[in-house]
């Protein structure tokens, strides 16, 4: 049995093609299909061919309807165009390295920017986007975001005790030390549960995310007022703040602010040394 890749690519279009806009496979689908799947490390492999008929003929049955039917409603990853999917492609085929930029060598660093230009000109941004990047997903977009004001508002503070260095030079602790800060906190409202997890990676914690909801209705709303005291009570006691904004709440699509209200957190950011963490988009500024 030989194996081609274009053979293996078009057997996989006409799965795609004739599954139906079903959201979920019958349960006799389930258990046939799960009944074939290697659950050991055989002692030999099976060979390019026999795994391409397993992977499409024996699991795909098992996978969600079409997903760019109408009825597909597959959490947040949503729905492939059939455009991007050969974009998908590509980039599988290529693997391309996009951690260094050599414009000598490969344009994939070039495409990412232009990309990533066009995104911030899509959503009126502006122009003073600096640094830029794409991520893998919620939870490394939240690391980063979180990273990148960790460090930020640790570094005014050092700053304002002429201490040079932040915590990529210092590290976290000895940083916040130096700093004067006691404790580091997250000030949010329904925060996704990614938030939590890029607190305990970025070592500041779960447990310093901090929930301002407007109402116990509107629990997706930011209380402004409470945010205005919790910056200015935290400032004045060793506390610094990050602010992370839901820009489309997960289970909702609601936004924490409107436009007005942002413009008002991102005042009271700048009064008070906070770092304001847009979680949605995926921006942080």
């Amino acid at each position: 049995m030989s194996f081609s890749i274009s053979n293996a690519y078009t057997k996989l279009q006409a799965i795609i093609e004739n599954t139906s806009d079903d959201v979920l496979p019958r349960p006799d689908i389930i258990a046939a299909v799960t009944k074939t799947i290697i659950t050991s490390l055989p002692q030999q492999g099976l060979g390019e061919a026999a795994t391409a008929q397993h992977l499409l003929n024996e699991l795909t049955p098992g996978f969600q309807g079409q997903k760019t039917g109408s009825n597909y409603y597959g959490f947040v990853t949503g729905g492939t165009l059939p455009i991007a999917e050969v974009a998908d492609n590509i980039v599988t085929a290529f693997d391309q390295n996009s951690g260094v930029h050599l414009p000598d060598q490969s344009i994939n660093t070039t495409v990412e920017d232009a990309a990533l230009r066009m995104l911030i000109e899509l959503l009126d941004l502006g122009n003073d986007w600096y640094g830029r990047t794409l991520t893998t997903g919620a939870t490394a977009s939240n690391v980063l975001g979180l990273a990148c004001g960790r460090e930020a508002i640790i570094k005014l503070r050092l700053k304002a005790r002429a201490v040079e260095g932040g915590v990529g030079e210092l590290g976290l602790l000895t940083a916040c030390l130096k700093a004067g800060i006691q404790n580091i906190q997250i000030l949010t409202t329904l925060g996704h549960s990614s938030l939590y997890k890029a607190a305990s990676v970025v070592g500041i914690g779960r447990a310093s995310v901090k929930e301002l909801p407007a109402s116990e209705t509107e629990p997706w709303k930011m209380d402004l007022p409470a945010l205005e005291d919790e910056l200015r009570r935290a400032g004045a006691n060793g506390v610094a703040n990050i602010v992370s904004i839901s820009a489309g709440e997960i289970n909702t699509g609601c936004f924490a602010t409107t436009l007005s209200k942002m413009q008002k957190i991102r005042g009271l950011c700048d009064q008070y040394d906070a770092w304001l963490h847009v979680d949605g988009g995926m921006i942080s500024f």
